[in-house]
């Protein structure tokens, strides 16, 4: 049906339409794909979070004695995984 229109009323820009949408779908699957991968990133950064923050606990537990990990290394504790630009690069 559609192949009949499309002979009949070529002037319409069936074709162009019908080629645009083709377009807009690859377009859109290859969106789907990026959010997914950039879902997925994320997801691996927030499991390291929870194992980074269980060893974090442990040590100073160990080191409890001695005033904690902070006070062994001399240092100011503060734990951060900045992982925004692998989100971003895969988004982008």
């Amino acid at each position: 049906f559609h192949s009949i229109i499309r002979a009949m009323i070529p002037s319409l820009g069936v074709n162009e339409l019908e080629k645009a949408i083709v377009n807009i779908l690859a377009v859109t699957e290859n969106i789907q794909d990026q959010t997914s991968d950039a879902i997925a990133a994320l997801q691996e950064v927030h499991s390291l979070f929870h194992v980074v923050l269980q060893n974090r606990l442990t040590l100073n537990i160990l080191l409890a004695s001695q005033g904690g990990v902070c006070k062994v290394i001399n240092t100011n504790c503060c734990s951060y995984i900045d992982q925004n630009g692998r989100i971003n690069n895969d988004l982008a």
